[in-house]
């Protein structure tokens, strides 16, 4: 700036009186220091908690071997492996899915299928009837009934069981051994 006027003056604007105080080369050198380590701090930070964002270098001589490549990685199983061994873990969860429900009647069928219908076993058409069900007859129908439900019983099967461990030809067997032959001599199948 150029004047002519000699009363013209001008005061310094950081030598005047009511200026801030300045700050001397060796804390403006701290104060970098610090403002540098946080941002490396907060740089670090986000790198722990981002971790899909990926490693980001400037580097062109840089290098990495493949964690999965290395000649001591443990060897990787092929696709078909992996296909059977999902398979087997889905047949052991069906299984021990059959194991509970077969172990603990008391929970209940589930179904999501609107359409799945059932009908009460004891209830279908073709059940026995009971004999000792209350009826609106009269009594003396009541004791016809009851006369002739008992009149019409079925007797019950004839089994036969093995007396001794000693059969006819002298052998010990076990009682509980399995024979399947010669049971039918009452009705003198000509298979046997």
């Amino acid at each position: 700036v150029v004047t002519s006027d000699p009363t013209a003056t001008a005061r310094c604007y950081f030598d005047r009186t009511s200026a801030p105080e300045q700050e001397s080369v060796d804390d403006m050198e701290e104060r970098a220091m610090a403002l540098a380590d946080a941002a490396a701090l907060k740089k670090l930070a986000v790198d722990y908690m981002h971790p899909e964002i990926g490693v980001v270098t400037s580097d062109p001589t840089a290098t990495a071997r493949c964690y999965f490549d290395r000649a001591s990685a443990p060897e990787q199983e092929s696709v078909e492996d992996m296909e059977e061994r999902a398979m087997a873990l889905a047949d052991a969860a069906a299984l021990k899915k059959l194991a509970v429900d077969y172990m603990h009647p008391e929970v209940g069928v589930v179904t999501s299928d609107p359409t799945a219908t059932a009908r009460c076993y004891f209830d279908r058409a073709s059940a026995p009837q009971e004999v000792g069900s209350i009826s609106t007859t009269t009594p003396k129908k009541a004791t016809t009934i009851a006369k002739k439900s008992v009149t019409k019983t079925i007797p019950a099967p004839v089994i036969k069981t093995v007396d001794s461990a000693v059969n006819t030809s002298g052998i010990v067997k076990s009682v509980s051994a399995v024979q399947l032959y010669g049971l039918d001599e009452d009705n003198c199948d000509p298979s046997f």
